[in-house]
């Protein structure tokens, strides 16, 4: 008498899985797409700087009154998502407490040591300064920061960005594919780090040197010192 052997059970997916696969190409194909909205959608568009602005004598972007008696420098880099930090949650509230009122010089030093999109970008806000709107230019920047070189900053994008705030689109081609504030960007990186600057922001207020990025009220309490010491 013969033995019999159990019939071999052929290896088979589970009927889901062709189901799973499907979704997860979906998915992937709307988050390409969404990403690719996302990273290619317009500009933010930013309100008009209604206080005095300007460039010291060594061409930094100021704003405020000159004869202010606390000054603030910031060092700054377009790249940094802590800088834009800086810009919407802090340097706002300040413009409207202290730089609209005359309490306060405040001074934009370039600092791009994120890598060569951040020093594109400074030398393209020095090109947006050179035709007075550099603070108009510096919010619609970091309104629309996208990840660290990873080709967003590209000249097309910076010069797009400069036609949103209102530059000649031509005056600002030339100035930025001219490299005409490439020197200018170099040395006013090399300054900070002689000055001690080692990342961004670091802001200086009547000399004294904070890093890092703080809540808004840190400032205020630290400028609203020096106002009732009268420095």
């Amino acid at each position: 008498m013969s033995k019999r052997t159990p019939q071999t059970r052929r290896a088979s997916s589970p009927r889901w899985l062709p189901l799973l696969l499907i979704a997860a190409v979906v998915l992937g194909v709307a988050a390409l797409i969404g990403y690719q909205l996302w990273t290619n959608r317009p500009a933010a568009t930013v309100a008009a700087v209604d206080y005095p602005t300007g460039l010291t004598p060594d061409g930094y972007p100021y704003k405020g009154n000159p004869e202010a008696k606390i000054v603030i420098e910031e060092y700054s880099d377009f790249q940094c998502p802590a800088c834009a930090r800086y810009a919407r949650e802090v340097g706002l509230r300040l413009d409207e407490k202290y730089v609209k009122p005359g309490k306060v010089y405040y001074i934009f030093r370039y600092f791009p040591f994120l890598g060569p999109e951040s020093f594109r970008a400074a030398e393209a806000a020095a090109c947006a300064a050179e035709q007075g709107k550099f603070w108009e230019y510096e919010h619609m920047v970091f309104a629309n920061q996208r990840g660290e070189n990873l080709g967003w900053f590209s000249d097309d994008r910076l010069i797009g960005f400069a036609t949103r705030v209102g530059l000649d689109r031509g005056m600002f081609e030339n100035c930025l594919l001219s490299g005409k504030y490439r020197d200018f960007v170099r040395s006013a990186t090399e300054a900070g780090r002689q000055r001690g600057v080692r990342a961004t922001p670091t802001v200086f207020i009547n000399g004294e040197k904070i890093e890092g990025l703080y809540d808004v009220t840190f400032y205020e309490t630290y400028i609203d010192t020096l106002l009732r010491q009268g420095q």
